[in-house]
């Protein structure tokens, strides 16, 4: 039987990621770090960066203003009335302090889906990805502000769309071509708004233009199309993948992964993809997983080197029971564990079903 993970990495390695070591455990020598106990500056370090970790309450803060404030810019769009963009730079100027300081939290949320018009959550939802790989790619705060405004505002022309995306069902032809002109009208709109940069509204112009020319709206290609909007383009389209829609549902993480590798290679910046598969992993920040000791728990962070092997807190122990106290592992430490599978949230939230049931039952 073929496996997704061997589908995946073969894919990964056409696409220039390195080989990984078997079971991605690393030499001799990485596998004995960590083992023993933790030197006095390892432990003063880790206590620091434990220090500096943002307040969840405050990301999910953030989070919820971003939600706000995209309704508000959409519908002020809407209607012609005038754009707080004060709030919205003061939203993405602390974003990309949190992301700076490792914020797990915004990064979790990513993945949450919301009950409103979608667009709402896709904007903010774009916003932190976009900046979380601006960092990878080594942007400094000025260039990472100027992303985090366009990725928020990428679909600002869709404003004029809403009785089109808002169908519960796939968009006829007709329909679709007035989606294309989407870029064009937010174009239009920033143009009209002081202290926007041009890069910016070059970027929300743009980020449906494709590498071999196959975009819209005028089938640029390859280094044509600015860096701003090769990002938001790629982080577009992996945030769509990976939310519900009304005619849809949503892709595990991993799926998401490889539909960009096998059906959109040709489409989107190898380079960019390639930093985003090291930046979300295949098992995402957030997402639920199966070990092979059939315990369930979520992930919490990646592990850059060792991307199958992440760092997971488990609820549930080997038999479907939720743990008292949740438990932390390392799978790159923990060698006898490994990820069996991914969950989708209905998988869970149907094991959550049957441990109540069980509870009332006795």
């Amino acid at each position: 039987m073929v496996r997704m993970s061997d589908i995946l990495k073969k894919k990964m390695e056409a696409a220039g990621f390195p080989r990984p070591e078997a079971n991605q455990l690393g030499s001799p020598k990485d596998l004995n770090q960590g083992q023993g106990e933790h030197k006095p500056q390892e432990m003063q370090i880790a206590k620091a960066m434990k220090e500096t970790q943002p307040d969840k309450a405050v990301s999910q803060s953030l989070y919820l203003t971003g939600l706000s404030l995209a309704k508000e810019i959409l519908n002020n769009a809407k209607s012609a009335e005038p754009i707080n963009l004060v709030s919205l730079k003061d939203l993405v100027a602390k974003i990309v302090d949190h992301l700076l300081l490792g914020d797990k939290e915004l990064l979790s949320l990513f993945y949450e889906n919301s009950q409103e018009n979608y667009l709402y959550a896709h904007a903010i939802n774009v916003l932190i990805l976009s900046i979380d790989l601006g960092l990878a790619l080594g942007f400094n705060k000025s260039k990472l502000n100027e992303l985090g405004l366009a990725a928020f505002l990428h679909d600002i022309g869709m404003s004029k769309l809403e009785e089109i995306y808002l169908q519960p069902r796939s968009l006829s032809e007709e329909e679709y071509n007035q989606i294309k002109k989407h870029p064009l009208w937010g174009a239009e709109i920033l143009a009209q708004l002081k202290d926007i940069p041009g890069a910016i509204t070059l970027a929300v112009k743009e980020e449906h233009e494709r590498m071999n020319a196959k975009g819209y709206p005028e089938g640029l290609n390859g280094t044509q199309i600015s860096e701003y909007a090769r990002i938001i383009g790629l982080i577009d389209v992996y945030e769509a993948l990976t939310h519900e829609r009304s005619y849809r549902k949503k892709y595990l993480a991993h799926e998401a992964i490889k539909e960009l590798l096998i059906n959109s290679a040709s489409l989107f910046d190898q380079a960019i993809l390639k930093v985003l598969i090291n930046q979300v992993g295949l098992y995402p920040i957030g997402s639920w997983v199966e070990l092979n000791t059939n315990e369930i728990g979520k992930v919490i962070t990646n592990n850059e080197e060792f991307p199958l092997r992440p760092v997971v807190k488990l609820i549930f122990d080997s038999v479907g029971l939720r743990l008292s106290e949740p438990r932390v592992v390392n799978l790159a430490k923990q060698l006898n564990l490994f990820i069996k599978r991914p969950l989708s949230d209905e998988e869970v939230l149907k094991k959550i079903k049957e441990e109540v049931d069980n509870e009332k039952s006795t």
